[in-house]
Formats: C-alpha cells, structure tokens, sequence
C-alpha cells in the first residue's frame, strides 16, 4: 500500500499528480492532502485538512501559494503535531509502506510523520521547489535535513537532478523519471493548416509573450500562419496589448483554460508546438513541460528553447528546433523554417512522436517509480478511460 501526499488533487496544470495516483498503484493507494476538493474522483481513502487552512486563502493563487511557503518556512517548523499524529495514524490504519509526496517542500514538512510511522519516504521534485526555493536559506537547510531522511528523492530531469546535488542532495538517491502521457489521447495532426500552437500557464517562466513577439517578426512573410494561445495568467493582459499593438488581431487567438480533451483538438489541427520557456526572474524554472511531450505525441514538430529539461526530449534538429532563452529572432526563423518546408516539419513530427512512444509513455514512469520506490512490477495494462483528466 502506497500514500500519495499533495497540497491539491484538482489543479488543472497538475495532471501528472493525478496520473500518479491513478498508475502508481492502482487499488492500492491512499491520499492525504490539505484541500479535499478533486481528491474524491480516484476513489481511495482520503485524510484531508493537513497543514490546516492558509492564512492566504483570499490572494490570488500566484500570490497565496508563495506567501504560504514563506510562512512555513519562517514560521511554522512542520505540519504540526496533531496534524502529524493524524498522518501517523492513517499511515499506520492503512498498512502504508511507501509514501510519495509531491514537491520538496511538502516533503519536508512530511518528512517526521513518515519516520514515526517507519514508513519509506519519497520526494517528488518539479519545477519551482527544485528552483525558487533553495534560494531561501531556511528551505535549504530543511531540504537537507530531508535528503538525509528521505529513501529517494525523485526529478523529472537530468538537469533539476544536478540542481539538487548543487544543494546537497546525495547523488545515489536521485531518481530521474521525467512525466508520462498517454500517446492514446493523441493521435498525428492532420497538418492541414499553418497554425502554431502555444499551451500553458500565462507567466513568466513560459512567457507567451515571448512567442508572440517571435510570431510577429515573421507574420508578414505567411499570411496564412495563426497562433493559437491555450491558457490564462498574470501575463494575458501583457500578451493581449502586444496583439494589438502588432495588428495581428485577426491572427492570433486568445482561447484561455481548456479542457484536455480541447488540447488535444488543437493539437491535431495545429502544424508546429511552440514553448518559449525562460529562466524567470525570481529563479524559476520548467521541470519538463508535459505539453511539449503531448505535442511530440500529436507528431507536431516543437520549437522551443534550450532551458531546464526540455533539451532532454526535444532532439534539435530531429523532433524540432531549440533557440537561446529570449532570442525572439532565432524563434522566429525556426517558425519560418518550418512553415517553409512543411515535409521537413512532417518529418520531425513523426521522429517526435516515436521519441514519445520509446521514452516518454505513462508507461515508461509507473515503471520508473515502481522501480524507484521498490515496489513490485507490475504488467497490467494502463486504463485509458480512466486516464481523462476531471
């Protein structure tokens, strides 16, 4: 029996949380987290309200989820001892070998009750934990403590992995196991048309603003190129003025949150993927952005920029063309490239989704984690239908 451990099992950029949950250890998992909404879809046993309300909750969530972390960092030493004993009996209640926990700081706040409760520990890292916070003097010192507990601590890449050694995190426990898709769900664009395709959060790290800009430097030279924008954040005002104020009103949509099953619409109607992930200003950084594996799947050739992992799954020159951070003319001239030699885009778009099919599947990571966290192997077939995103 294995506990999965999350703030949240409802945020809509998380699906790799879920897909934990549903693959990992499928009947045989339980779930602990602070907010229970979405937590009741998988169907397992569930302790909610650990870490308690935050004192947050009323900012907006780019702004409460930082300030929260600040909080426990300075003033609160973990989850509490009665929330612990709570987490130590459930644990206990439910005869749970293994725990994994998503994010570092989470782990380490977690980190006591899996050892009362003689448990094994495992440490998710993503993107902004493994970045952001080892700048704070408190998080790091706490992240050692949980390197020393913890039996393995989990990247998406090779590049968060040499961060976290830089930090003091042993070597032998890393584990790298970057997030799988399901290739069902995406099926080859048609590549009927001259659309780029952006998915993804509007902040700083993706920076879609950034690939507006690129659009723009060669819109004149395709007139019938559009850029497709899925997402929402700080940055859609920012992204919206600089639409206009390059009269690409009439070429550039805005289509804001979607559902999965509206991504994957896109993606077989689209011609190339489009990541301009940038290192942000505060340190944060990309773990492996799922879309892009998604887009590979969908054998749309990817244009995006050689930062974090994403050079670990894009191929440049094979499954699509990597730039320098912030170089909007190189971005550019990749578009220009592609649209100009669609057979030549066709070409890394398949070698990209076979890249998916040989390393990147949901397949590939329960393996990888089962192997990591010591569980036995297992050779059921993955549940496609239960796979759709809520």
């Amino acid at each position: 029996m294995i506990a999965v451990v999350s703030q949240f099992f409802n945020t809509p950029s998380e699906t790799f949380i879920r897909d934990h949950v549903r693959y990992l250890a499928p009947g045989k998992t339980v779930l602990i987290c602070q907010n229970p909404n979405g937590a009741d879809q998988f169907g397992y046993p569930v302790l909610s309200g650990i870490l308690g309300p935050s004192p947050f909750s009323r900012l907006p969530s780019r702004l409460a989820i930082p300030a929260h972390l600040a909080w426990l960092a300075y003033v609160r030493e973990g989850i509490g001892r009665n929330d612990e004993d709570k987490v130590v009996e459930f644990l206990k209640a439910h005869k749970v070998d293994a725990v994994l926990v998503e994010y570092l700081t989470m782990g380490a706040l977690f980190a006591p009750a899996c050892r009362r409760a003689g448990v094994r520990l495992y440490a998710h890292a993503h993107g902004a934990d493994s970045t952001v916070m080892p700048r704070n003097h408190l998080w790091r010192r706490r992240y050692r403590r949980l390197f020393a507990s913890a039996d393995g601590i989990i990247t998406p890449s090779r590049f968060i992995a040499e961060r976290l050694i830089q930090i003091g995190c042993p070597p032998e426990k890393l584990h790298i196991s970057p997030c799988g898709i399901l290739p069902e769900r995406f099926t080859p664009s048609k590549r009927e048309s001259d659309r780029l395709l952006v998915v993804g959060r509007f902040v700083e790290k993706k920076s879609p603003h950034l690939a507006i800009e690129a659009f723009a430097r060669i819109a004149p030279r395709f007139p019938g190129a559009r850029l497709d924008l899925v997402g929402d954040g700080p940055l859609m005002a920012r992204s919206k003025a600089l639409v206009t104020q390059e009269n690409l009103s009439d070429r550039v949509v805005f289509h804001g949150y979607r559902s999965t099953e509206f991504v994957q619409g896109m993606m077989q109607n689209a011609a190339i993927f489009v990541q301009h992930s940038v290192t942000a200003r505060n340190g944060d950084m990309e773990g492996l952005p799922v879309s892009i594996l998604e887009a590979m799947a969908s054998a749309l050739p990817v244009v995006a920029t050689r930062h974090s992992g994403i050079p670990e799954a894009v191929v440049d020159g094979e499954t699509g063309i990597l730039v320098d951070e912030h170089d909007i003319e190189g971005m550019g001239e990749a578009f220009a490239s592609l649209l100009a030699a669609p057979h030549r885009a066709a070409e890394m778009g398949d070698a990209g989704r076979q890249r998916v099919l040989d390393h990147f599947t949901q397949r590939h990571t329960r393996d990888r984690l089962r192997h990591a966290m010591v569980l036995p192997a297992i050779t059921e077939p993955l549940d496609f239908a239960e796979g759709q995103v809520q």
